[in-house]
């Protein structure tokens, strides 16, 4: 999404889209954003078709809704703001749910490839599985701000003879105040964007005392 039309789903918002729908001609949007009708027009067509709005009726007359995914974008925002006129600049902290992964953490923490560099990189010996933890859209939406602030480590791509294993972003972490581990971003993911992985020294449902559905608090910092 590009400033102009963020700016656009901004003034959408503060005139009340986020709430229902509201009515609304693209003149009237172009007057909000100091643009022209043309523009704003358009502005409308790109935040629909990139799902961020509903819109019915006709350009001169016409009914707009901000989409979960637009609010997702919105809130996105806030947090970027926020992160910038914060004093905690090298941290974020936020809580999810426990769930069941579908059981490849094991097999992926255990090759050397990516372990020995765990090891090296990022100071401890990884159990051979992941955490996984899924986040509401305010949670995810500050982690994906937060982590625009942060430095992350990689974890290399590696080659076997028998498949490449992509590179992983690496962000050193904290569970629930007490045990050090690595939040984990593969470049490329087959999880839902608002999944997270965690990975760590021990095994974190043992030694957390936790079960599935469970609130796990993280701080993830650089």
């Amino acid at each position: 999404m590009d400033q102009e039309d963020l700016f656009s789903l901004v003034a959408l918002a503060r005139k009340g889209a986020m709430d229902g729908h509201i009515y609304i001609t693209s003149n009237e949007l172009a007057k909000m954003i100091d643009t022209s009708q043309q523009t704003a027009n358009r502005r409308l067509q790109e935040l629909e078709k990139s799902g961020y709005i509903i819109r019915t009726g006709t350009s001169r007359r016409q009914q707009v809704l901000i989409t979960d995914e637009g609010k997702l974008k919105l809130k996105e925002l806030f947090f970027t703001l926020y992160n910038i006129f914060s004093e905690e600049k090298n941290e974020i902290t936020f809580i999810g749910k426990l769930i069941t992964g579908m059981g490849e953490g094991k097999y992926y923490i255990s090759r050397p490839g990516y372990r020995n560099q765990i090891i090296n990189k990022l100071g401890f010996v990884p159990y051979p599985g992941t955490f996984n933890i899924v986040l509401d859209d305010e949670n995810h939406a500050k982690l994906q701000a937060g982590l625009k602030k942060l430095v992350h480590v990689k974890i290399d791509a590696f080659q076997t003879e028998d498949r490449t294993f992509g590179a992983v972003k690496a962000y050193k972490a904290e569970i629930e105040n007490s045990i050090e581990g690595a939040l984990i971003m593969p470049y490329r993911t087959h999880h839902k964007k608002n999944i997270i992985e965690i990975i760590a020294p021990t095994f974190l449902r043992k030694d957390l005392n936790i079960k599935e559905g469970d609130n796990v608090k993280m701080t993830v910092y650089g």
